[in-house]
């Protein structure tokens, strides 16, 4: 009979699943917020040719191009080359792998270089590398205007990941215990 009513206690014991996968959602959706509010530090429209900006801090950056949703974006034939103004050297860009992509209601934006920067000032230059075989596929003509080049801080892939294992596990838990409970009689 102890067998018996260490079933039942199994029920309450799932019960409290709830308040943990409401945690673990809550938690997960903090992550991935994080990564969408990165700060941006600089912003020039892609119509113009070239711009600078200041750097308080050193560290990593990203480059996000930003535009409006569902229009003929130049991320291919942009080449974007980035100046250190005190050395004059030249700041590698290493591309995203997975173009990390963030949007809104009307607005979206790609991530597409990231880097290691000191505390200084830089310059950002921006020139139009289309080649003839990309106009011979894609014809219609792109709006610089509508774009821009933003550069914001790094944040890591990895509270992304985190992010949404917690919220897949959140509501995972919260299924679990909801739905055994009361699908099963102990």
């Amino acid at each position: 009979m102890s067998w018996l009513q260490s079933i039942k206690d199994l029920k309450y014991l799932l019960f409290l699943l709830v308040p943990v996968g409401i945690y673990l959602v809550v938690i997960g959706i903090k992550k991935v917020r994080l990564f969408a509010k990165a700060k941006m530090i600089y912003e020039i429209p892609v119509s113009l040719i070239d711009g600078s900006f200041r750097l308080e801090d050193g560290g990593k950056y990203d480059i996000w191009l930003s535009g409006k949703k569902y229009s003929v974006s130049p991320i291919y034939n942009l080449d974007i080359k980035l100046k250190n103004n005190a050395t004059g050297e030249f700041v590698q860009l290493y591309p995203d792998f997975f173009r990390t992509t963030t949007s809104s209601i009307k607005d979206a934006r790609v991530k597409l270089y990231t880097f290691d920067a000191d505390r200084g000032s830089y310059n950002i230059s921006l020139t139009d590398s289309v080649e003839e075989r990309e106009n011979i596929i894609n014809n219609r003509v792109i709006d610089y205007k509508k774009f821009s080049i933003q550069i914001r801080e790094n944040v890591k892939g990895l509270t992304i990941f985190v992010g949404s294992l917690c919220i897949i596990f959140g509501f995972m838990a919260i299924d679990v215990g909801l739905i055994f409970p009361l699908l099963y009689k102990f």
